[in-house]
């Protein structure tokens, strides 16, 4: 099988990891990040959060979309009802893995695709287990470079797959994008096809 790529697609993220995602199924598209604030507003539920950021994040970067279908994304951790962010800075990072310690916590995605008579959010959500670490070995994954820009400090597809124990659900939304999903609703609106390969 082969996809057929019939429209354009501008990734409204400056994610590599999402970016990695388009080159892999080797989708035509062009990236512009979109700058909102991600401060979440009072009484703000972690989910709604979520949706309302990947819609925002859609719309800000539309009147440079042309005829692009857009998608614009937010993943964030979930824990005791809590969102946990990227940390500000390194100082944040071993308090953020020790709250994650031996516990299992929520990462949610949700993205937004918008484009001419397209306009969609869904999320997604994982449900991800740590397993119970000495302080040393957080500490020590603590002082890499690799925590600094994920949401709750660790990269599951990088040296923190020693974090977790087990996952339920998708891998992928757990990177950063459920691709899975993503792949069925391009499929579903047009922007892909599939032809068999003789």
């Amino acid at each position: 099988m082969k996809l057929i790529q019939h429209q354009p697609l501008l990734l409204a993220s400056g994610s590599p990891r999402r970016k990695d995602y388009f080159s892999r199924y080797r989708l035509q598209f062009s990236v512009l990040p979109s700058e909102v604030d991600e401060t979440p507003r009072p009484q703000e539920d972690p989910l709604p959060y979520a949706r309302r950021l990947a819609l925002e994040k859609a719309i800000a970067v539309a009147p440079q979309a042309g005829a692009a279908l857009v998608l614009a994304a937010d993943t964030i951790v979930v824990l005791d009802g809590q969102i946990i962010g990227k940390p500000a800075d390194r100082s944040e990072v071993l308090p953020m893995l020790e709250r994650l310690n031996g516990r299992t916590h929520e990462v949610i995605t949700a993205y937004c695709l918008r484009g001419p008579g397209v306009e969609q959010v869904r999320e997604e959500s994982t449900l991800v287990t740590f397993f119970n670490h000495e302080r040393r070995l957080l500490k020590a994954y603590a002082d890499t470079d690799e925590p600094l820009d994920k949401a709750g400090s660790y990269s599951i597809q990088g040296f923190g797959s020693f974090l977790v124990k087990s996952i339920e659900g998708s891998y992928n939304n757990v990177v950063g994008l459920p691709m899975e999903r993503v792949l069925m609703d391009l499929l579903q609106f047009g922007v892909l096809s599939l032809e068999e390969v003789a």
